[in-house]
């Protein structure tokens, strides 16, 4: 019977045989933790005096978890409970409890050894996997768990690995707490980004390899990342490549999306951390409201020039013929836009006479394969960041080859997963080629699978990098 049977299995006896009230048996006394004036308060109705409960049996966690001196998993259940309810909203016993909680962990936290990489290490004794094997992505989930399962049964290692269904559980959280009683030597996933998120607020000690990037990943701890879409791996490639070019002021282009927002912040971030002979310089961010056209006139400084020549028209009182002239001390203008109004930036650029301006496009939001290859005859000399599973798709469709990307994208996910961490194991260094790109793994155990340019014009779709 698989792990995610035998939890469900004892998650039903548990629900059966459970108390309603949370109650613990201590030193040979069972003790109702729940006050009695909480509950029958006429002033809650039903559902905040389930809502009390929760909390309750939150706050029971939390001081036994202080009782076995667990400080890390204190703060979890704290957290957990703020997220369920504003602590100041909660009766006086209560208040003063997670008020004393509160204070142990502030304290106690403070005399916590930091973890470090050497936490991330592989063991395949007792693996788990924590994928969607029902629900909306399920399809996904279980291509990743095949493509692991399939890696392993390659190798002559003896392994043990189970799967539990997140699809199961409300939050990652109640997945946790099966996950914490199972006890896995090492953890693949989760799969979506909002749950590797939830996972990355709770106590990990046990190494964890997510399929999703996490905005801000602390990586003195147990989790890293293998995401063949990573944007941070795409904007490192990025300023490698503008700093190849030799680009020193460029422009940035971004749209209303959050998406598109939160790269040109990253973006930023990361030039700052960059060392280089000839830095970058970013002249000038510019929003796109509704067109394309507009935004860049305004980037470009190019009413400017018409400004210019009506003062000098109406100074010698002759009319001028003139062309205009947009700002010249530009680069390269890059654009974190979706592909529509992206492939408007070239054109707009020969527009204005700026044909040597070169065009850099990271996508705010891969666009379906099927948009992006109809698109391909309208792009003109623009240089996109890709990733090589991505591109390999389109070549297909472009051959109108027959194929299921989907299920095979996060298959060849699962066998890399495999073979990353018990190459990791060996101490070997670290590319490693798969049909997702080449993988790398740095000093700090973080995996990197870095896109590739490829040259976008007039139908045109070739790869730059070699």
């Amino acid at each position: 019977m698989s792990m995610h049977r035998n939890l469900l299995a004892w998650g039903a006896m548990v629900a059966i045989f459970a108390s309603p009230w949370g109650c613990f048996a201590e030193e040979g006394r069972v003790v109702s933790s729940l006050s009695e004036n909480t509950l029958q308060s006429q002033d809650l109705t039903l559902d905040q005096q389930i809502q009390m409960i929760d909390v309750e049996i939150l706050l029971l966690k939390a001081e036994l978890a202080q009782k076995n001196q667990q400080v890390s998993q204190v703060g979890v259940y704290l957290k957990e409970l703020k997220t369920l309810l504003p602590p100041k909203s909660l009766n006086s016993t209560m208040q003063a409890r997670f008020d004393r909680l509160q204070t142990y962990y502030d304290s106690a936290q403070q005399t916590l050894q930091p973890l470090n990489a050497g936490q991330f290490h592989f063991n395949p004794k007792k693996m788990l996997a924590l994928l969607p094997m029902s629900g909306p992505y399920s399809q996904a989930g279980q291509a990743v768990y095949q493509g692991l399962q399939e890696a392993f049964q390659e190798m002559p290692m003896p392994y043990d690995l189970e799967v539990l269904d997140t699809n199961i559980y409300d939050s990652m959280f109640d997945a946790w707490e099966w996950v914490r009683l199972y006890q896995p030597s090492f953890i693949f996933g989760p799969l979506q980004k909002s749950h590797v998120a939830e996972l990355k607020t709770l106590d990990l000690h046990t190494p964890v390899l997510a399929f999703n990037e996490v905005e801000e990943a602390d990586f003195g701890d147990a989790l890293r990342v293998l995401s063949p879409s990573s944007a941070n791996d795409a904007l490192t490639s990025l300023i490698t490549y503008l700093q190849e070019s030799h680009a020193q002021r460029i422009v940035l282009l971004s749209d209303g999306d959050k998406k598109s927002q939160r790269l040109v912040k990253r973006f930023e971030a990361l030039l700052k951390q960059t060392d280089a002979l000839l830095p970058i310089e970013v002249v000038d961010v510019t929003k796109i409201d509704s067109h394309v056209d507009a935004a860049l006139e305004k980037a470009l400084h190019a009413r400017q020039s018409q400004g210019r020549k009506g003062w000098l028209q109406h100074t010698i009182d002759h009319r001028l013929e003139f062309d205009e002239r947009p700002r010249q001390d530009l680069d390269v203008v890059v654009s974190f836009l979706p592909y529509r109004l992206a492939m408007q930036v070239s054109p707009l650029l020969e527009y204005y006479h700026l044909n040597a301006l070169a065009h850099y496009w990271l996508p705010s939001e891969l666009p379906p394969v099927d948009q992006l290859v109809t698109s391909l005859p309208y792009w003109q000399s623009t240089s996109a960041i890709l990733p090589s599973y991505y591109a390999a798709l389109v070549r297909e469709k472009q051959s109108s080859k027959a194929s299921d990307p989907g299920v095979g994208i996060f298959y060849a996910l699962g066998q890399l997963a495999a073979k990353a961490v018990v190459n990791l194991t060996q101490e070997n260094t670290h590319v490693m080629r798969s049909e997702l790109g080449d993988l790398s793994v740095d000093s700090e155990q973080r995996f990197h699978i870095y896109p590739d340019v490829y040259w976008l014009d007039t139908g045109v779709f070739e790869r730059l990098t070699p």
